[in-house]
């Protein structure tokens, strides 16, 4: 479908459709794309066992405790359908690759599972090709490390090219919507605005563009400058947004940035904070507070933290033994919000979806 079709169908569908049947049907699609990406999620494990003989199919206490979550993730869908049949934020931002495409990609993703497999079973974290070491001699040493157990690093060109889909299949669906959270309170300080022209936005760690896209389909007129420390991610966001106006590309460290102060508006990331050890956590904060002008606003949409929704701290504790994250247990620990609170952010508001969190502040005046 064209983006001229697609404007005419948003537009036909949000002003010919009663707003309660909108919201029907957006769900209804939104449970059947959870379906598909579950069926997947739960096709790997019998993959695995097929081609490496272990079996890592869940045990029935622990899916015991994901059916308690499968009323949190229907939640989620609900109060993003909602947003979207109320023109939060435009139906554009369903629109998505195709069931095909997605499926064709899927023997990769299944191949790569039997390498991560491997890997973890081998405990090896820090396995790469003679180039990814060479790329990754650039980066921090925190990030050089098989993330995940994927193939050559977190940041590689291979990473971001699976990187989307197998996040979608580890969050049932979901990753999107739980994406969209920053975007109600981002409108509302916007909405508070009456400069919305000269507004200027920063993403840090923007990875392969998805809430950039949302951004730019929600706020079009609005400058964005896109940050991302990987330049395979950085290629994937371009991709992402071709066709936008007002976006700036930048290689960037979101704990380093090259920015002036007080330089922009608004600063928000998303599953940035607990891939980083805690005091770079600090730093990217303090970054972020220089960066923004006077009364700019700083948010964030990252992993659940301990204690956020007790009955889902399984899926928190058991997360960083099946995959290798180095800092996640120590990121589950520090609730974001006190660190936006010391950082000197106020008026902070907390919003929860599924297995995500949403935080953001305003930088006080007087900072």
């Amino acid at each position: 479908m064209s983006d001229t079709t697609t404007d005419r169908f948003q537009s036909l569908f949000q002003n010919s459709v009663p707003k309660e049947v909108q919201n029907r049907l957006i769900f209804s699609y939104q449970m059947a794309r959870s379906t598909f990406f579950t069926a997947q999620q739960r096709a790997l494990p019998l993959f695995e066992l097929l081609f490496t003989g272990r079996n890592r199919i869940r045990n029935k206490e622990f899916l015991d405790k994901a059916h308690i979550s499968y009323d949190e993730l229907v939640f989620l869908l609900k109060k993003d359908s909602e947003n979207i049949s109320h023109g939060v934020y435009p139906i554009s931002v369903l629109k998505t690759e195709s069931a095909y495409r997605t499926l064709s990609r899927f023997p990769k993703i299944v191949w790569d599972g039997i390498k991560i497999s491997n890997r973890r079973h081998q405990k090896k974290n820090q396995e790469f090709s003679p180039k990814a070491r060479r790329d990754l001699a650039d980066y921090p040493e925190y990030f050089q490390r098989n993330f995940h157990f994927q193939t050559d690093g977190y940041l590689s060109a291979e990473s971001a090219e699976l990187y989307e889909h197998q996040v979608e299949i580890l969050f049932s669906g979901t990753a999107d919507a739980m994406r969209r959270l920053i975007l109600p309170p981002m409108k509302k300080y916007l909405n508070s605005r009456p400069d919305l022209k000269k507004i200027r936005i920063l993403e840090l760690g923007a990875g392969t563009g998805s809430l950039s896209r949302f951004v730019k389909l929600t706020f079009p007129e609005l400058e964005l400058t896109v940050t991302d420390i990987s330049e395979s991610y950085l290629r994937k966001v371009q991709n992402h947004l071709k066709g936008c106006k007002k976006v700036n590309f930048l290689r960037a460290d979101a704990a380093d940035q090259p920015f002036s102060n007080e330089s922009f508006d608004l600063v928000f990331s998303c599953f940035l904070f607990h891939e980083l050890p805690m005091g770079v956590r600090q730093k990217v904060l303090r970054e972020s507070l220089r960066v923004l002008k006077p009364g700019g606003w700083c948010g964030m949409v990252d992993s659940l933290q301990l204690g956020d929704k007790p009955h889902l701290d399984f899926g928190l504790e058991s997360f960083p033994k099946d995959f290798h994250e180095p800092f996640y247990k120590n990121y589950t620990m520090h609730p974001m919000e006190k660190m936006w609170s010391d950082a000197s952010f106020e008026k902070l508001e907390l919003d929860f979806g599924f297995f995500s969190k949403m935080v953001c502040g305003l930088k006080t005046i007087a900072s």
